[in-house]
């Protein structure tokens, strides 16, 4: 794919543009980007269809939607070939995530809710090629500069499964008490249950 010239809304330190590239935060991406990136993410989650008995991600349809909604924060990492190489989502609209309840971030943090600063975030994506590089750190480091700025809450949810393989809220923790206050809370705990019947013989 053909790379796009560097990005006038470019984050990253200079030691890091000069070493790997770097992170430009968009409220838009074009098509074919969008495209590159819905592919990363179903490799990603529709795994998850299998191991989850709860929905766990974004249609096709409402991925393509996101990368065209303003109220979504795009964090697109670029590499010096002006390739990309990963992208963080996350919502300023808790109306965009189809499977969460509003009320319930409402009740729970009120005076957030009153200043519209409550986020939502969505997925970290890396290609495979990129993979166990630095840009999984990169994006959530200007994803949390970006949160703690605004004095923002951010939620997400995650199944047991990818809790348990990923260490993503352990990896968020860790990125980001190297760089502002954070008080972490796990928000809820569901559980689903199944039971089998059979005629007694």
């Amino acid at each position: 794919m053909t790379g796009k010239p560097r990005a006038e809304n470019a984050m990253t330190s200079t030691v890091e543009r000069v070493r790997v590239g770097w992170v430009e935060r968009r409220r838009t991406v074009p098509a074919h980007l969008a495209q590159v990136f819905l592919d990363v993410y179903r490799d990603a989650f529709d795994p998850l269809a299998a191991l989850s008995p709860a929905r766990q991600a974004l249609s096709d349809e409402e991925f393509l939607a996101a990368m065209d909604d303003e109220s979504v924060v795009k964090f697109v990492g670029w590499d010096r070939d002006e390739q990309p190489r990963a992208m963080a989502i996350m919502t300023t609209d808790l109306n965009t995530v189809p499977w969460i309840s509003v009320p319930y971030f409402e009740a729970r943090f009120p005076d957030h809710h009153r200043r519209g600063a409550i986020y939502y975030f969505h997925a970290l994506l890396v290609r495979r090629q990129s993979q166990g590089g630095p840009w999984a750190r990169l994006l959530l480091e200007e994803l949390i500069r970006m949160v703690a700025r605004d004095r923002a809450v951010a939620a997400f949810d995650s199944c047991s499964h990818t809790v348990e393989m990923s260490r993503l809220p352990e990896m968020i923790t860790r990125v980001a008490n190297r760089l502002c206050v954070l008080d972490p809370i796990e928000l809820d705990r569901q559980h689903y249950y199944g039971y089998v019947f059979e005629e007694r013989t």
